[in-house]
């Protein structure tokens, strides 16, 4: 991730905030991401950053090395900006930071996002990796029903994050109410919904190992992409095998990367 992305997400976080207004960006970072703990640098800034781990309250609240954790930055105080400015450097561009700008109290934001971690399938209880900026998208886009995206849209004034590409994403959210919800049903994933979420896991191993077979001339983003149709394609098929899966979308990607030379021959 070069210093003008990086600039420019700053930039265009500022001026977000700034036509809200407000001046606090609430930060989730993903520590497992990482070779080493990033409290730590959360904890050497002074006055103390607003810090919550989000796994407070769970089965996982003992993972503090792992734990997703929420982090309120003001970037009109100039110190808290250049932390940001920063972990983002350090991060270079690895996909471990989802943005938030709420109107919401630090600590009822917290709780909430918190609660928003648990889903269930089968009346199993599981942890919904939301927070991964390369998931978060998906969810909107492909895998919850809108009534269920709602307790995430809901704190939020906007949600960003980078793609692939390190580029500068952005989802509007609701931030209808100052009210704070007392509780929210936990989430209940169908069949489909878990196999679509697998679908990108497939996809994101796919483009490792199909490397050579993917247009070099396209982006990170339109890789994925084209694995990822590729895969809910073959789980349509009902191809479960991971060999299955993946001889089908190195089938899909030839196709792709055909077409335009057939119409340069008529």
């Amino acid at each position: 991730m070069t210093n003008d992305l990086r600039r420019t997400w700053i930039e265009l976080l500022e001026v977000s905030c700034a036509q809200v207004p407000i001046t606090c960006l609430d930060i989730i970072i993903d520590q497992a991401g990482s070779d080493s703990p990033l409290l730590p640098s959360v904890l050497s800034i002074e006055p103390a950053l607003p810090c919550y781990s989000l796994f407070t309250g769970l089965p996982e609240a003992g993972a503090d090395e792992l734990a997703p954790l929420l982090v309120r930055v003001d970037l009109g105080q100039p110190l808290q900006r250049q932390w940001l400015v920063g972990l983002m450097q350090a991060l270079d561009g690895r996909s471990q930071l989802l943005v938030l700008a709420s109107l919401w109290p630090f600590q009822a934001l917290a709780q909430h996002l918190s609660r928003c971690l648990e889903a269930r399938h089968g009346g199993y209880l599981g942890l919904l990796r939301y927070y991964d900026p390369r998931l978060f998208p998906l969810l909107f886009s492909h895998v919850l029903e809108p009534e269920q995206q709602q307790p995430l849209l809901r704190p939020a004034v906007f949600w960003s994050w980078l793609d692939r590409d390190g580029l500068p994403r952005r989802l509007s959210g609701v931030a209808d109410t100052h009210e704070v919800p007392d509780d929210i049903t936990v989430l209940e994933l169908s069949d489909s919904q878990l196999e679509t979420l697998s679908c990108a896991s497939d996809a994101t191993v796919a483009m490792v190992s199909l490397a050579e077979a993917l247009p070099s001339d396209w982006s990170a983003e339109q890789h994925f992409d084209a694995c990822y149709v590729a895969m809910l394609d073959a789980t349509e098929a009902g191809l479960l095998l991971a060999p299955e899966r993946e001889a089908h979308t190195l089938e899909r990607l030839r196709s792709a990367c055909a077409a335009p030379h057939s119409e340069d021959r008529k």
